[in-house]
C-alpha cells in the first residue's frame, strides 16, 4: 500500500471511530450535536456515509461488530473494506475500559487476599531461626510491600471508605513486619557465636 493511502486509511479510521465513540452517548449526542454527526447522511442501505477528502466513506455493522469502507465515488472498482470493530466504542475506549475492570478487579483480590498473605509472611518470619531465612523472608515482603503501596493508592481514590481503611490497615501491618524482620536480622547478627571447642592436646 502506498504511503498516501495509507494515510488515508489512518484519517478516515480516526474518523469512523469518533463518529462510533459519539454513537455509544446517544444521550449525549441527541442534547447537543456535534459538527461530526452533522456530516454524516445515510446510503441507499441507511448506513452512516459522507465524502471524506474526495472518498466515500461509509459506516456498517458486520460481524458482530462494526466495519466501515472507502471507496472513490468516479471509480467503480471494489472499495477498501477495514477490519471489523468489536464494539460501537473506539479502541482508545475499550482499552481504558479494559484497564478499569482490571484494576477494579485487583483492587477487589487486594482487599480479600492480601491480609491473608501478610499473615503467612509473619508466620514464617515468626518460624525462621537463621539470617538467610529472614532474609528471604524479608525480600518477599518489601516486594509485597510495593505491590500493596501501588493498589492501596488507586483504592484511595477510587475504593469505598471500607476499602481505603482495610488497604490502609494492610499496609501498616505490612511495614511492621518489614521492621520486625529487619529487627531481627540485626539481633541474630549481632548474637555472639558459641566458641567453638577444640580437640585437647594435653
Amino acid at each position: 500500500m502506498e504511503a498516501g493511502i495509507f494515510w488515508l486509511v489512518l484519517l478516515v479510521a480516526a474518523g469512523v471511530a469518533v463518529y462510533l465513540f459519539q454513537k455509544s452517548r446517544p444521550s449525549k449526542a441527541h442534547k447537543k450535536p456535534q459538527a461530526i454527526l452533522q456530516e454524516w447522511g445515510a446510503s441507499e442501505k441507511g448506513n452512516p456515509t459522507q465524502i471524506y477528502h474526495g472518498k466515500h466513506v461509509t459506516v456498517f455493522e458486520s460481524d458482530g461488530g462494526w466495519k466501515f469502507t472507502i471507496g472513490d465515488p468516479n471509480d467503480r472498482r471494489e472499495p477498501y473494506f477495514s477490519e471489523p470493530y468489536e464494539t460501537v466504542q473506539s479502541l482508545p475506549e475499550q482499552r481504558r475500559e479494559e484497564r478499569r475492570q482490571k484494576e477494579e478487579e485487583q483492587r477487589e483480590q487486594f482487599v480479600s487476599d492480601e491480609p491473608k498473605i501478610i499473615a503467612a509472611l509473619a508466620a514464617s518470619a515468626d518460624a525462621a531461626a537463621s539470617v538467610t531465612e529472614l532474609r528471604k523472608i524479608e525480600r518477599k515482603t518489601e516486594t509485597q510491600l510495593r505491590n500493596i503501596d501501588r493498589i492501596a493508592g488507586s483504592i484511595a481514590i477510587y475504593g469505598s471508605d471500607e476499602a481505603i481503611e482495610k488497604a490502609l490497615n494492610v499496609q501498616k501491618q505490612a511495614r511492621e513486619l518489614l521492621e520486625k524482620i529487619r529487627a531481627r536480622v540485626a539481633e541474630l547478627k549481632e548474637k555472639p557465636k558459641a566458641n567453638k571447642i577444640g580437640p585437647s592436646t594435653s
